[in-house]
């Protein structure tokens, strides 16, 4: 399969830009999430890992760490396949987050 485009976009000073994308052909799915406490101010620093989960046992299959502005990455994901994402920051409580690719 081959996939390829192009798009544009001019950002703004002090602009947190996000875009969905999707390349003609593309199967695959990215999980892309910003991690942030009760008041809206991002967790910078927190482990974040991605599980595949069948509800039996659950493999880890990625793990990052939030940047600056509490985001984070994961991808590319299977259609249909149920995730699981646990994320540690020191008192931060885990919470467990299922996600289905579509």
């Amino acid at each position: 399969m081959s996939i390829s485009g192009t798009f544009y976009f001019r950002p703004t000073e002090g602009e947190l830009v996000t875009a969905d994308y999707t390349p003609a052909g593309q199967e695959q799915s990215i999980l892309c999430g910003r991690l942030c406490d009760e008041a809206g101010a991002a967790i910078p620093d927190a482990a974040v890992l991605l599980f595949t989960d069948d509800m039996e046992v659950p493999v880890l299959i990625g793990r990052t760490v939030t940047d600056k502005e509490g985001q984070f990455i994961f991808g590319p994901l299977e259609s249909g396949q149920l995730y699981a994402v646990k994320v540690f920051k020191n008192d931060l409580q885990q919470r467990r987050l299922e996600i289905r690719a579509v």
